[in-house]
């Protein structure tokens, strides 16, 4: 069974999305859900279904909803072996959402993730080297992730995870071997306006030249946009209602790392993505 390390969040997800028209700075009427979440616990989930050995390096507190991410994992066979525990709150994530399911806002309390310094990264670095894949995400601190990104041997996968986290990887982006940012994420990480096709062209050739081999851009509806040293082009999004974006997005994000550690081409893993996505908003409907 082929490894891949997960370095990066698992949290309380807890969710808002109203009955009809949103309406701010008012009490809307709708349905709250809450599960366990966190980019890097949901691609996780997603590549231990997939047949890999994923073990997820992240940070958890004490309490009842550390339980619910231990009892998580253990369902979905996600290994939790070198994840730190503290006694603080474990991370938590509110997302409002509007009637069609794109998110309004969310507010992210990740604190318990600064647990993950270099110094407690260090001691799992030869295990990481080991692995086909390190999947990172932008929950980490800019040093852990640095120290990641100048250390790790094994081909690096970097999400985002928010345009007020994406540049916490500074200029060590071009040490990742692919990344998947969604088109305002890659603005602010590229410094190029994403608004058009023309601009998301101008963000993935700069990615290129800081030395990433693969870049994946999640258009939601419009799609995936995908380039390589050797082309680029746009995968069709599939037709469903995109119920849950977070969700359709990770799902994503790991059907790509399957395609990456297969030996599928750029676009190859780009259609995969795009199939991952449908296929959860078609069972969230």
């Amino acid at each position: 069974m082929e490894t891949i390390y997960i370095v990066g969040g698992a949290a309380i997800d807890i969710t808002g999305k109203p009955d009809s028209i949103c309406r701010e700075r008012d009490s809307n009427l709708g349905r709250v859900g809450i599960r366990v979440g966190g980019v890097g616990h949901n691609i996780a989930k997603r590549l231990a279904a997939l047949g890999y050995q994923a073990e997820l390096v992240t940070a958890i507190g004490s309490g009842f909803h550390a339980g619910m991410v231990r009892e998580s994992c253990r369902k979905a066979n996600v290994s939790l072996a070198h994840t730190f525990v503290g006694t603080e709150h474990t991370g938590t994530y509110i997302g409002i959402f509007d009637e069609d399911g794109d998110m309004l806002v969310g507010i992210s309390d990740m604190s318990v993730l600064d647990h993950l310094t270099p110094d407690y990264l260090s001691t799992l670095l030869p295990q990481i080297n080991a692995a086909r894949m390190c999947v990172i995400d932008g929950n980490l601190s800019p040093e852990s992730l640095t120290y990641l990104c100048e250390n790790v041997a094994a081909p690096l996968f970097y999400d985002p995870v928010s345009c007020s986290k994406a540049k916490r990887i500074g200029g060590s982006i071009g040490k990742c071997y692919a990344i998947k940012p969604n088109r305002f994420e890659a603005g602010f990480l590229s410094g190029k306006s994403c608004d058009t096709l023309r601009g998301i062209y101008r963000a993935s050739d700069w990615f290129l030249e800081q030395g990433v081999k693969r870049v994946f851009i999640d258009l939601v509806e419009e799609g995936v946009f995908w380039a390589d040293a050797g082309g680029c082009g746009v995968v069709p999004a599939i037709a469903h209602a995109v119920v849950d974006t977070a969700g359709a997005g990770d799902a994503m994000g790991a059907a790509m790392i399957h395609g990456c550690v297969q030996g599928l081409s750029t676009e190859e893993c780009a259609r995969l993505g795009a199939e991952a996505s449908a296929e959860v908003s078609k069972q969230e409907k």
